[in-house]
C-alpha cells in the first residue's frame, strides 16, 4: 500500500470509529467510504455505504441513501438501483446531497439527462421558492448550481430556476462587500497588516488538530478538551465559533510537540488548557496561519480530503 493508500486508510478507520458515537454516523460512514475508495479498500468501500445506507435519516448534510445509489450505478447494478430511486420518487429526500449523488453517479456513467432530471427533481423538493433567497450555505444553493452547470455544459438556455440562482449569488457578492468594508477588509490578508508591513493584532485564531494530532491531545493531555470530546465535536465547534468571526478567523496548524515546545521554551504549563489557546496566538501572529474560511469547492480545512462544501462546510454539519 502506497503512503497514500496507507493515510486514506487511516482516516476511514477513525471516522468508522467516530460513526460508533457520532450524532450523525451516516454522513461519518459516507466519507469513511470515500477514503476506502481513495485507498482502494474497495469491500471496505461497500461495506461502509451499505452501513450509512442503512442508518441514513434523511437529516443531512450527507446522505447513505444517495451515495449509495451512485455506488451501485457506476459500479454496474443499475438494476439494483432501479427500486430504490423508485422509492426516492415515492418518498423524496430532505436532503439535497441525495440529488446530487444521484446525478454524479448517472453523470459518471455518460447519462447526463436522467441525472439532470434527478438535480430538476431534488430542486423542486429542496427549492422551496423562487422568491425567498438562499444563502451559499443553504443546502439547495449547492443543488442549483450544480444543476446550472450541468445545464450550461449541455448548451440549455438559462431558465427560472437558473435566474433565481443568479440572484441569490449576486445578493452574497452584495452581503460580502458590505462586510468588508464595514471591517475594513479585501482578502485574506488586507485589513490585518499594519503600515509598517506586520500582522496586526486582528487575527482570530484557533488550533487546526487533525484527527490523528487531536487523538493524541486527548491520550496525552486530556486536560485540554472537556470529557468525550470527540474529532467531530471539535469540527463542529471551529465551524460556529469562526463563522460568527467577521474579520480576521484563521486556523493555526497545532500539533502536541509544538505546544510543548512553546510551553518549554516560554516557561509556562503545557497542562494548562489555556496553552494551546496561547501557542496559536503568537503562531498567528507570527504570520504561521491558514485563513478560513476556505472557498466551497476548495479541500475541507480538518483533512478529510473531501470538498469543503461536503465536509465541515455542509449545511447543517455545524
Amino acid at each position: 500500500m502506497t503512503d497514500s493508500a496507507n493515510l486514506h486508510a487511516q482516516y476511514a478507520a477513525a471516522l468508522e470509529e467516530d460513526a460508533a458515537v457520532s450524532d450523525n454516523p451516516c454522513a461519518e460512514l459516507v466519507q469513511a467510504a470515500e477514503h476506502w475508495h481513495a485507498a482502494e479498500e474497495h469491500e471496505r468501500e461497500l461495506s461502509a455505504l451499505t452501513r450509512a445506507f442503512d442508518l441514513d435519516e434523511d437529516a443531512g448534510p450527507l446522505s447513505g441513501r444517495g451515495a449509495y445509489i451512485s455506488y451501485l450505478l457506476t459500479h454496474g447494478r443499475a438494476d439494483e438501483a432501479a427500486p430504490l430511486l423508485d422509492e426516492l420518487r415515492r418518498k423524496p429526500s430532505k436532503v439535497a446531497m441525495t440529488y446530487m449523488d444521484v446525478h454524479v453517479g448517472y453523470a459518471t456513467t455518460g447519462n447526463i439527462p436522467e441525472g439532470l432530471r434527478w438535480l430538476n427533481a431534488g430542486a423542486t423538493h429542496i427549492v422551496p421558492s423562487l422568491d425567498e433567497l438562499l444563502e451559499p450555505t443553504d443546502q439547495g444553493f449547492d443543488l442549483l448550481l450544480e444543476r446550472w452547470h450541468t445545464r450550461k455544459d449541455s448548451g440549455l438556455p438559462a431558465d427560472a430556476m437558473d435566474e433565481f440562482l443568479q440572484r441569490c449569488v449576486e445578493h452574497s457578492e452584495e452581503v460580502r462587500d458590505e462586510i468588508q468594508q464595514l471591517s475594513g477588509t479585501e482578502g485574506d490578508l488586507a485589513g490585518l497588516v499594519d503600515e509598517e508591513g506586520n500582522l496586526s493584532l486582528t487575527l482570530y485564531p484557533v488550533p487546526l488538530w487533525s484527527a490523528e494530532e487531536f487523538e493524541r491531545s486527548v491520550r496525552e493531555h486530556p486536560e485540554w478538551w472537556n470529557s468525550d470530546t470527540s474529532h467531530e465535536d471539535y469540527r463542529r465547534a471551529v465551524q460556529r465559533e469562526l463563522g460568527e468571526i467577521v474579520s480576521g478567523a484563521c486556523l493555526v496548524p497545532t500539533t502536541v510537540a509544538a505546544v510543548e515546545e512553546f510551553a518549554a521554551a516560554y516557561g509556562v504549563d503545557p497542562g494548562d488548557p489555556e496553552t494551546p489557546e496561547d501557542f496559536v496566538f503568537e503562531e498567528a501572529h507570527a504570520g504561521r496561519y491558514v485563513p478560513w474560511p476556505p472557498g466551497r469547492n476548495d479541500t475541507c480545512w480538518c483533512g478529510s480530503g473531501r470538498k469543503y462544501k461536503k465536509c465541515c462546510g455542509a449545511p447543517g454539519f455545524a
